[in-house]
């Protein structure tokens, strides 16, 4: 018995281990965050629109199947490297796949994804864009859970107005 309880908790460990790493970003000087949980989509899904507009229709479908969106920024290059890491670890052992990568204006964007319960969905895309904005250094992790439509998410993040939320776009490109 102590021996199953070792083995559940050594194969845990890493995933448990990984998800701290990127929380402890979130409180880290020089690091900006914003997290948003399912609260709060169910707070916007519930205000009552009464609008006939398609677009406002399709983007409350959207924001009801969200779990959560984690955006974590920086400019501070030592942060930038254990960042790197970090997401490097995180995906060698997230079972997530590619979907596109590519260089952009002195940035390099990689997008990843988990597949969601039908096609054109995904349960969670991930973002990592390390380059030049601006003149300075930045490094950008972007994580989004739920039951997403690739369709619609890169109207969500341009609106949420994350750096690099115009590159999703590219995404439904492919």
């Amino acid at each position: 018995m102590k021996k199953l309880v070792l083995i559940i908790a050594l194969s845990v460990f890493p995933f448990l281990s990984q998800a701290q790493s990127f929380s402890n970003y979130a409180d880290m000087k020089g690091v900006s965050s914003m997290v948003m949980t399912s609260e709060m989509f169910k707070l916007l899904a519930d205000i009552d629109f009464e609008s006939t507009d398609p677009e406002v229709k399709r983007y409350i479908q959207l924001i009801e199947n969200l779990e959560d969106i984690k955006v974590l920024t920086t400019q501070d290059a030592s942060i930038s490297k254990k960042m790197e890491a970090d997401v490097n670890s995180y995906l060698s052992s997230a079972s997530m796949s590619k979907l596109m990568s590519f260089k952009d204006d002195g940035k390099e964007v990689n997008f990843y994804s988990k597949p969601g319960s039908k096609k054109g969905a995904v349960s969670q895309l991930f973002m990592f864009l390390k380059g030049m904005e601006e003149g300075e250094p930045i490094t950008v992790i972007m994580s989004i859970t739920g039951d997403i439509d690739l369709k619609e998410v890169s109207k969500l993040a341009q609106d949420l107005e994350v750096p690099g939320a115009d590159q999703l776009e590219k995404v439904n490109e492919k």
